[in-house]
């Protein structure tokens, strides 16, 4: 009860604004130059630097397994991951 009545305080007196114009892209940019990852450690969680490379050029979406690993790993809540964004067409 003591966590619930902690967690509730914490929200109201320290609110996480969440930025609704970040794509998943973003975020894991985000992730990458600000929070200390790295591409490397990106390359590992989807397990292809080409593939890697794709998704953050925007020209492949991130699956439901790849989500679930940088969620884990990087603890960015899976929400921020799984919205909708537009892909770059290949020409």
């Amino acid at each position: 009860m003591l966590l619930a009545l902690l967690e509730i305080y914490e929200a109201k007196r320290w609110p996480i604004e969440i930025d609704e114009s970040f794509d998943p892209v973003d975020t894991l940019n985000h992730a990458i130059d600000e929070l200390g990852h790295s591409q490397a450690e990106f390359t590992k969680l989807v397990k292809s630097r080409s593939r890697a490379s794709e998704i953050l050029s925007r020209r492949r979406a991130l699956t439901v397994d790849m989500i679930h690993n940088i969620s884990e790993a990087w603890k960015i809540p899976a929400d921020l991951l799984v919205r909708p964004y537009k892909l770059e067409r290949t020409a």
